[in-house]
């Protein structure tokens, strides 16, 4: 009776036309009856499970794969409840003895009202878990975990090793240490460049996981296929060199993990990780098990977070789980006290890695430093500063500057006029420096007396009070 409702329903419609329409596309579609035997199999499920639609229509789905059962095939699952499962990872083994990962989405069918099979539409990511598998085990050669603060020798930035002598910096480390002493998910947000990730170290090396791993994963740096099996890891398959691997969230057990640039991540893997942060645990790709982690997590992102909510880039549940205390860490301009500190610091750093004596830094080149409005921030400074030390003999001269700062360089006579002003006392050298200001502007506007006060900030009354008092 089933039967003849099904075909009943397939003559009705355009079979041939239909068949076509399925075939192009890139999933895979399979529809079996009551009794699990396939009625539909186009060419993409056909490929990649490397049979072809003709040898397998009217059997039944679990002679060809044997590794599947009535508990584990998606399509059985449905048959057997009636409820749809929706994006749903199954892992079974082809005809020849391949690994398959599917991600699927399967229905239930009903032809006028009666139940009469479950179809289902399947995403290859075989290729995808054996690359995620691949880049995994090249990172634990090339990149592996940090060793613990117990380890000799420990590559950990500490609080010690911020320097700073700003207020809002000094009030932000504060912040930062009490955070530490808690188990709370900390958000680190700022320019590139500003120190997030040593702000992030800081915080797992001075709190009571210093004893457990820090692992650090950049989200831009990797594909979401990627990221995912490199975040929850992979099990074991039958293709050559497949292993089970533990993702990074269980390499980071009782220690830290820091998430660079969370907003690059895709939003269904930001679903994944919500997950994680409410239930404290994990599920490996590929695995029908999960596993309890105990996982500090810090994140970091160099976009403006309402702007990166509003753009659709960082879900806000997920901001809002993960934003229990944010770290606003400020860009250097902000910070003009800390340029000559800084470096200071890096010059006597550098020169002790590239073993040689620290050099003298001339006054104009600290003023060039602090003119400069540092888009690439503390590491752009730590870069300009690694680049003179190399090229200069005792004195870091204007000279070892990259071009872009020589241009904005006071020039030898301004720098003897500065110094002739220095030597002066204060009120006389302010009148100078007043009376060479009025005289630029209105050397730029061609005398005119309104355009000069706008340039200089002032009334035209008041410059014309000024210039009258200069007459005399």
């Amino acid at each position: 009776m089933i039967c003849k409702k099904i075909c009943r329903w397939r003559n009705n419609m355009n079979e041939v036309s239909l068949a076509i329409i399925l075939d192009q596309l890139d999933e895979g579609v399979h529809v079996v009856d009551l009794q699990g035997n396939t009625i539909y199999y186009n060419k993409a499920i056909g490929r990649m499970e490397g049979l072809a639609p003709k040898d397998v229509l009217g059997q039944s789905l679990l002679r060809y794969f044997p590794s599947l059962s009535k508990e584990t095939s998606t399509l059985w699952q449905v048959l057997q409840t009636r409820k749809p499962l929706v994006q749903v990872s199954q892992t079974y083994l082809s005809p020849r003895g391949e690994k398959i990962t599917s991600v699927n989405n399967t229905f239930p069918l009903y032809i006028e009202g009666e139940f009469v099979g479950a179809f289902e539409v399947s995403k290859d990511l075989s290729r995808v878990v054996r690359l995620t598998e691949q880049v995994v085990q090249l990172q634990s050669e090339l990149h592996p975990p940090l060793p613990n603060k117990a380890s000799k020798g420990s590559l950990f930035y500490t609080f010690n090793d911020i320097m700073t002598q700003s207020e809002a910096m000094l009030e932000l480390l504060k912040k930062a240490k009490r955070a530490a002493n808690t188990g709370v998910s900390v958000l680190i947000t700022g320019e590139t460049g500003t120190g997030k990730e040593m702000v992030a170290q800081s915080i797992h090396t001075y709190g009571s996981r210093a004893r457990g791993p820090f692992i650090a994963q950049n989200c831009a740096a990797l594909p979401e296929s990627l990221l995912e099996g490199i975040l929850f890891g992979t099990v074991r398959g039958s293709f050559t060199g497949a292993m089970d691997r533990p993702g990074l969230f269980e390499q980071a057990q009782g220690g830290t993990i820091l998430l660079d640039e969370i907003d690059s991540m895709g939003l269904n893997l930001q679903a994944k990780l919500l997950r994680v942060l409410q239930e404290g645990r994990v599920r490996r790709l590929g695995d029908v098990r999960e596993k309890v982690i105990d996982v500090r997590i810090l994140a970091t992102t160099n976009q403006p977070t309402e702007e990166s909510i509003l753009q659709g880039r960082i879900r806000p549940d997920l901001y809002y789980r993960i934003n229990v205390l944010e770290i606003a860490l400020p860009p250097l301009r902000e910070r003009q006290e800390d340029i000559e500190l800084l470096a200071h610091h890096f010059l006597k750093q550098m020169a002790n890695k590239h073993q040689r004596s620290i050099p003298t830094i001339n006054s104009d080149v600290l003023l060039t430093l602090k003119k400069h409005d540092w888009p690439g921030n503390v590491r752009e400074l730590a870069h300009i500063v690694e680049g003179g030390l190399v090229t200069s003999d005792q004195v870091f001269s204007i000279n070892e500057l990259p071009n872009y700062l020589q241009t904005k360089a006071p020039t030898q006579k301004q720098q003897r006029d500065l110094e002739e002003l220095a030597a002066l006392p204060l009120q006389e050298s302010l009148h100078l420096l007043e009376v060479s200001l009025i005289r630029a502007a209105l050397g730029k506007t061609q005398g005119n007396l309104t355009q000069a006060a706008k340039q200089l900030g002032i009334s035209r009354q008041l410059l014309q009070y000024k210039l009258r008092n200069l007459k005399q």
